[in-house]
């Protein structure tokens, strides 16, 4: 249930906001705890593939839990290539960017068909974006933050209820408030995805 307080509500945004509906073909930009939430997300909405960008064999393996199809462990223009490859030259029908990077949201922009939507969640690292690309691509670019109550409240609850859907996997570590600052530094490290803080 923690999880509907932050990280799986911002993955379920990222696919709301790109359309992700059944039947389509979506690239999951992160593999952190938000990246991992958007994959449940894409696949509780329908999609037929997804294509996970994890570097991390633990993380990797949680994508492939959670419903992703494929892993494309490289970057930029190596990245570019892998999904273009497995999506026949075409691109996805929606992205996911979930990390905020230059990088990352540069890669989200170029992976889509034209036409596509990037649902972008992750906190902008740099200022500026240079948008020519997909202007000329006609790529919508949609995203912010969560609205997490109305997420929560309409399927996110029910669907943890039910059992459909079991997000907490992204807690990886526990710790004590005591030991918060190596849960902050397990998580930099990539040792865990997310950490979980006993507060006793």
């Amino acid at each position: 249930f923690l999880t509907l307080a932050d990280v799986m509500a911002t993955g379920y945004h990222a696919a709301r906001v790109a359309g992700v509906k059944e039947g389509d073909t979506v690239v999951v930009m992160g593999d952190g705890a938000v990246g991992q939430c958007a994959i449940i997300a894409a696949k509780m909405l329908g999609a037929k593939r997804i294509i996970s960008t994890s570097r991390h064999p633990d993380r990797a393996a949680l994508t492939k839990e959670f419903g992703a199809t494929d892993n494309v462990a490289v970057r930029g223009d190596e990245a570019v290539k892998a999904i273009m490859d497995l999506t026949g030259g075409f691109g996805a029908d929606a992205v996911l960017e979930c990390v905020g990077t230059e990088q990352s949201t540069a890669t989200a922009m170029a992976v889509g068909r034209p036409g596509s939507t990037v649902g972008r969640v992750g906190l902008p690292h740099v200022p500026a974006q240079d948008m020519t690309s997909p202007f000329y691509r006609n790529i919508s670019v949609a995203g912010g933050p969560a609205s997490v109550t109305t997420y929560d409240k309409e399927v996110l609850l029910d669907a943890v209820l039910k059992g459909e859907i079991n997000p907490g996997k992204v807690f990886t570590g526990s710790f004590s408030l005591d030991e918060i600052d190596q849960a902050y530094s397990a998580m930099d490290k990539r040792e865990v995805i997310k950490s979980y803080v006993i507060v006793d």
